[in-house]
């Protein structure tokens, strides 16, 4: 379902970027079929009632059907697509590459459109090569900012009281601590917090080395950040969610239709 969900918003991005005044239609889901494959049709309906938008609906499948055959054929990717992380094109591409096996989408008047592995591939090998950047051209800078990570470890970076936080994306970092946050964080905590992994966010000047990476931070405040508490599993768990069937037939009946 997800992939109709971001099907449905490159059809939102190709009219926004055509830059229309107002919407004058909207997609209504008219029917879904969970029997192989998985089949879902979107019919457009006008917002206002009586508004001829053939014409409109015409032109946006048009530009979608276009844009889409264009990248996948490894020729231009139209500018009105969103190419960012996570986006409608991103996802699409990436679950036919992982699972999906092929998405077709049936523009109507004999335009449809398959997208295979094969085809994914090439549109999402087109599209990292447009949004690639050689972070090695990126020079030395300095930002004023806050990093979340968990406290490993306590003593001095280049002569300097400092404290080790471990970070999701940039690994280990020493931050070096000025006297008013040395004050403050020492009478505030204690060195078992340490071994203990307590999570913080580190807020103060951002050093990055050329290429990006983040090298050490001059600290001017540090919170600790809340604990997330553990999921009770039980609480979730619905003994009865298949009705007495195991998962493999309740995942065949459900495929197959048979299931409401």
């Amino acid at each position: 379902m997800l992939q109709v969900i971001d099907a449905l918003k490159l059809f939102d991005e190709a009219e926004t970027a055509l830059g229309e005044n107002r919407r004058m239609f909207e997609w209504r889901l008219e029917r879904a079929s969970t029997a192989s494959p998985f089949t879902v049709t979107a019919l457009a309906e006008p917002i206002e009632p009586n508004v001829e938008i053939s014409a409109r609906v015409k032109k946006l499948k048009s530009e979608v059907s276009q844009g889409l055959r264009s990248i996948i054929r490894g020729e231009r990717i139209p500018d009105w697509m969103n190419l960012q992380p996570a986006s409608p094109v991103q996802n699409v591409f990436h679950r036919t590459l992982n699972g999906i096996g092929t998405t077709e989408i049936d523009f109507e008047n004999d335009d449809v459109l398959s997208i295979d592995r094969a085809a994914a591939d090439v549109g999402a090998s087109a599209i990292e090569a447009r949004t690639a950047i050689d972070v090695s051209d990126l020079p030395e800078r300095e930002a004023f900012g806050e990093v979340e990570g968990v406290m490993v470890a306590a003593g001095r970076y280049r002569h300097q009281p400092a404290i080790q936080i471990r970070t999701e994306l940039y690994g280990f970092i020493w931050c070096t601590l000025s006297r008013d946050v040395i004050e403050k964080f020492g009478t505030e905590h204690t060195m078992k917090e340490v071994w203990e992994g307590k999570s913080l966010g580190v807020q103060g000047k951002l050093s990055y080395a050329t290429g990006g990476k983040l090298a050490r931070i001059a600290v001017t405040d540090i919170r600790e950040m809340p604990a997330i508490p553990p999921i009770d599993l039980d609480s979730v768990l619905d003994p009865n969610f298949t009705s007495g069937l195991s998962p493999i037939d309740y995942l065949n009946q459900l495929h197959e239709g048979n299931l409401a």
